[in-house]
């Protein structure tokens, strides 16, 4: 019997199917493409909902007999139906047989685990079902906001995601919003049946019995042969495609441990660093610092990038000409970088340290993981040579565990957004849209602009003591998402070809326009500096915007690596108020674990042992990310975990896990 719900209950589930339709609402332009409405997700959302509606304001009325079985049905079939709504979440319409039972078993695994602890097969059917969905609901607002879906390392930075999105960044597109109504429809009948206890003593025997299915289950999956699948961070989200979320989860969680290289040694790795000693330092002789070396000044600018860089784009104004100017007189190129739309603390960690990412575990975040305790940096290298050394970020100091971060690698002083106020108190709202920092700075948007940080910097530098001074800084104001509405920002440059409608794209190109702008500010105030002066400039990823225009200006881009990659490059420059003696302008290709080493060869600073071997492993990888590297003849080298043909490559690998582990 089937009969409306009453009283309470009624107006509860009411209140609830007006919020999801609310949601719809919210979401409605999810279910237009280039201006026209797609009836078939609309249809589909709709009839979603009625079932939902139905589900949750009428109850159904079984005899008791009826309503057991019914209880046992639905606790049997939980796992699978999950399954079955994640698919229609992330909008997979089919797995291979292997891969689907592999998924399968998670949430078979989850079930058992939620009976043991509850014996409730209503309380375990429903929470699969919750809990399931909602950590594939995370994982899409992670693909639409960043690029790139969920993968275990996103759990260390859950604290700097949430300072640097908003709620209006979270859009639930159609297939979200199916899964949705059909995950609550799901709860609402199976919270209806349950099958209860006759005698107090099967209850305990329930827990016993399913905790032992439970580690059966985990056993299961301990057994996995992980390594035989196909997972990449190059391009996560077709791995989850291919294999699941769930499963493609667990594997990158299995490959993520930070283990030995292959046949490594540290003892062998120091009598091959032996051969690049030179005398000075490498001997342990006191440095004597030079009175001439020249201030560094580095920026590492947010998101800054050339989408022209991916094919051909034309816009109604140029977005960057000041910085194109500065490439005809300056050394410049490329670099290659190991992330797209986020993990800035990748990129920082390959130019401060020399390490590369391709000798990381593959995922992870260096800065959230592996740096547990003090690494020698190019802040600890400078300091070496007379240099005092300074990071500073206009933003909140724990993002990226930067204050713990930059004290293990050896800065002098950290300069945070939150000191660059005078408000008396530090600002410790995770909202970032307040514009928290005071009003004594300059924002654009809601992000303290490059203009008003390099006016920070000029400050510093003129509190400078004797000597040289180095200065790391990241800036923070194209940070995306690139979806702002407010009246204090306009966006000026409009994308012309390809043509289309781009507004993410066009906002972030009138921020790069921006940052081009505050870029001249800076060069403007050190050309008037009678130091010496050095300004290293790049930016660490390209940024997120509509996969539609990416799909324009590069239709070909997943056929040829080299064409793929020109998504995971930006521009580099590296100016100064005197000759460098570089004899090319044109630089190429390269990629930041380097870049901190070319800056010390353009300052004239002596390289170590260390330096001078990573300098020997550009010669025969001259560019590298995570996911390989490019070969003197611009040939791509895929990853590999078991050693590489070249001996220089191998013991660049050995250098990178002994100096992330106390050169042990």
């Amino acid at each position: 019997m089937v009969e409306f719900r009453k009283g309470r209950l009624f107006r509860l589930n009411g209140a609830l199917c007006l919020a999801v339709l609310l949601l719809g609402l919210y979401n409605a332009g999810q279910f237009r493409s280039d201006g026209v409405i797609m009836w078939e997700q609309l249809i589909r959302f709709a009839a979603s909902y009625l079932l939902m509606t139905a589900a949750l304001l009428t109850k159904i009325d079984l005899p008791g007999s009826w309503k057991k079985f019914a209880a046992g049905i639905i606790f049997i079939a939980a796992p699978w139906l999950t399954f079955e709504t994640v698919m229609v979440i992330i909008g997979i319409r089919g797995y291979a047989s292997k891969i689907y039972l592999l998924n399968l078993l998670f949430y078979a695994v989850l079930e058992v685990f939620l009976f043991a602890v509850t014996q409730s097969v209503r309380v375990s059917a429903c929470l699969t079902m919750f809990l399931g969905c909602l950590a594939n609901f995370i994982n899409e607002l992670v693909l639409l906001i960043r690029g790139t879906p969920l993968t275990p390392t996103d759990l260390y930075a859950i604290s700097t995601a949430m300072k640097v999105t908003t709620s209006s960044d979270w859009h639930f597109n159609p297939d979200m919003l199916n899964g949705l109504c059909l995950g609550i429809a799901f709860i609402a009948v199976a919270s209806q049946f349950k099958i209860g206890y006759p005698k107090r003593w099967l209850r305990p025997c329930a827990a016993v019995t399913a905790a032992a299915v439970f580690a059966v289950g985990c056993a299961g999956v301990y057994a996995i042969d992980y390594e035989s699948f196909s997972t990449s961070t190059f391009d996560t989200e077709s791995t989850n495609n291919v294999n699941g979320t769930a499963l493609s989860f667990y594997i990158n969680f299995r490959k993520m441990e930070f283990l030995p290289p292959t046949d490594y040694s540290a003892g062998e790795l120091k009598e091959y660093l032996k051969t690049f000693e030179d005398d000075g330092a490498d001997k342990g002789e006191t440095i004597e610092p030079q009175p001439d070396y020249p201030n560094i000044i580095v920026i590492m600018n947010e998101s800054f990038s050339d989408l022209s860089y991916l094919g051909r784009l034309r816009t109604n104004v140029e977005y960057m000409p000041y910085f194109n100017e500065l490439i005809s007189e300056y050394p410049n190129g490329r670099l290659l970088v190991s992330v797209l739309g986020g993990g800035t603390c990748n990129t920082e960690f390959e130019f401060l340290t020399g390490a590369s990412m391709m000798y990381m575990p593959a995922g992870c975040y260096a800065y959230m993981q592996h740096i547990t305790q003090n690494v020698d940096s190019l802040a600890t290298y400078l300091e070496n040579y007379g240099y005092d050394t300074v990071a500073m970020h206009p933003f909140y100091e724990v993002c990226w565990k930067r204050n713990v971060v930059y004290k293990q690698m050896g800065f002098n002083d950290f300069i945070s957004g939150e000191d660059m106020t005078s408000n008396a108190g530090k600002y410790v709202s995770a909202d970032r849209w307040e514009k928290g920092f005071g009003d004594d700075v300059e924002y654009v948007r809601t992000l303290i602009s490059d203009s008003f940080f390099y006016r920070q910097i000029e400050k510093r530098f003129e509190q400078k003591k004797d000597g040289p001074l180095f200065i790391f800084g990241v800036t923070v104001q194209n940070h995306s998402t690139y979806e702002y509405d407010g009246d204090d920002f306009e966006t000026d440059v409009h994308i012309v070809k390809p043509e289309g409608e781009y507004p993410r794209a066009e906002q972030y190109l009138s921020l790069i326009k921006d940052s081009d702008e505050a870029l001249k500010e800076l060069i403007e105030y050190f050309e008037k500096v009678d130091e010496k002066t050095i300004i290293v400039f790049f930016g660490d990823h390209q940024p997120n915007v509509e996969a539609e225009l990416i799909d324009e200006l590069s239709p070909n881009r997943e056929q040829f690596v080299n064409v793929y990659l020109t998504r995971f490059e930006t521009p580099y420059l590296i100016w100064s108020n005197y000759d460098l003696g570089f004899d090319k302008k044109d630089l190429g290709t390269t990629s930041a674990n380097y870049l901190g080493l070319t800056t010390l060869e353009a300052a004239g600073i002596p390289l170590n042992a260390e330096y001078r071997m990573i300098k020997e492993a550009q010669k025969v990888a001259p560019a590298m990310n995570t996911w390989g590297f490019y070969d003197p003849y611009n040939v791509w080298n895929s990853r590999t975990e078991d050693g590489y043909k070249d001996e220089v490559l191998n013991y660049y690998n050995f250098y990178t896990y002994w100096k992330l582990n106390g050169k042990k």
